[in-house]
C-alpha cells in the first residue's frame, strides 16, 4: 500500500473537540467543557508543528464551538435561574 507523502493524518483528539463542541451547541452547552478541555490538549500537542496544518485548524475550530457553547450555557443558565427567581 502505497501512502500520499502530502496527505497530513490527524489525530482523534482534534475530532473530539469538534465532534464535543458541536454537541455543545446543540445540547445547550452540556459538552462544551469536555471540548475546551479536550481542545487545549490537542493544541499542546500540536504547538511545535507547522503553523498552517489541518490539525490545528480542526482544533481552532472544535474550540471556538467550544467556547461558544459555554456561552450558550452561561446564557441558558442565566435564563433559567432569573426565572426561578422571579416565580
Amino acid at each position: 500500500m502505497i501512502k500520499n507523502p502530502s496527505a497530513e493524518e490527524i489525530s482523534a483528539l482534534p475530532i473530539w473537540t469538534v465532534t464535543l463542541g458541536v454537541f455543545a451547541l446543540l445540547t445547550f452547552g452540556l459538552t462544551a467543557l469536555p471540548s475546551i478541555i479536550c481542545g487545549h490538549l490537542a493544541l499542546s500537542r500540536t504547538r511545535d508543528r507547522n503553523r498552517g496544518s489541518f490539525e490545528k485548524s480542526v482544533t481552532t475550530v472544535g474550540l471556538v464551538t467550544g467556547y461558544l457553547g459555554a456561552a450558550v450555557f452561561g446564557i441558558w443558565m442565566a435564563v433559567l435561574s432569573g426565572y426561578w427567581l422571579l416565580r
